[in-house]
């Protein structure tokens, strides 16, 4: 493998305002796109992926699975764009950043997604999208009966809606203190922690946009602006998908 090697990046599609509806996807393509990376598109069959989630990426004749890992793959054959800078002590900051966007705030967005019945209709719309037409709706049923199943083993749904909104709420609001009056967490320019705070700011923000979380979210101006600087500057055009 090469510098120069093909990255094709196995992942969501756009929705609800956002270039890619997963968290983790639009982390890593933020990420491509922050760290000048080129990269092509293509919708993720878990079946395929390494860790059977998305994302994953092809990088000449490489498969890496789970954003975080492919980022510690392309830093250690690309470089490090964006990290390099940073002090031990940002360094471990951006860590708690990152585990509160994907470990913990990470459960409160996906219990209103697939747990409310009001709202999963509109995500059971976009996943038939790309389903067989005549099993499609079956496959849909099961892959939330199973996302519903590891929020219970997880522990999120065991837990009362207020609850739920509640842990959600102070994640929310750890992340807007930490982010502070700056333009990005730790300065002026991007971190590979901001690409992780703009993909899951971003899908809480726009979707269930009416929603009690995204509403709260709505009320942290400084998350507001982060996501429409992050969106404004690296998302103007779409992906270009893998041929």
């Amino acid at each position: 493998m090469t510098n120069a090697a093909r990255i094709t990046v196995h992942a969501g599609w756009e929705g609800f305002g956002v270039p890619d509806f997963s968290p983790a996807c639009l982390k890593l393509k933020t990420y491509l796109r922050m760290a000048n990376v080129p990269y092509t598109s293509a919708l993720g069959d878990p079946r395929k992926a390494p860790t059977k989630k998305i994302p994953f990426i092809t990088h000449g004749s490489t498969a890496v699975g789970d954003s975080g890992l492919i980022i510690e793959h392309l830093k250690r054959t690309l470089g490090d764009p964006l990290d390099a800078r940073l002090s031990p002590e940002q360094r471990a900051l951006g860590h708690l950043v990152r585990r509160t966007c994907e470990e913990s705030l990470y459960w409160p967005l996906l219990h209103a997604r697939w747990a409310d019945d009001a709202v999963f209709p509109h995500v059971a719309e976009k996943l038939r999208m790309i389903m067989p037409p005549v099993i499609g709706g079956l496959i849909v049923s099961k892959i939330r009966k199973d996302t519903l199943r590891n929020a219970w083993g997880q522990g999120i749904s065991r837990h009362t809606g207020g609850d739920i909104l509640a842990y959600g709420r102070a994640d929310i609001d750890a992340l807007s203190v930490t982010l502070g009056n700056g333009a990005y967490l730790f300065g002026d320019e991007p971190s590979s922690y901001d690409a992780t705070l703009f993909g899951t700011m971003a899908n809480v923000l726009a979707f269930p946009k009416d929603g009690a979380l995204a509403e709260h979210a709505r009320s942290r101006a400084n998350l507001v602006a982060f996501v429409d600087r992050v969106k404004s500057k690296y998302w103007a055009t779409p992906d270009a998908k893998a041929q």
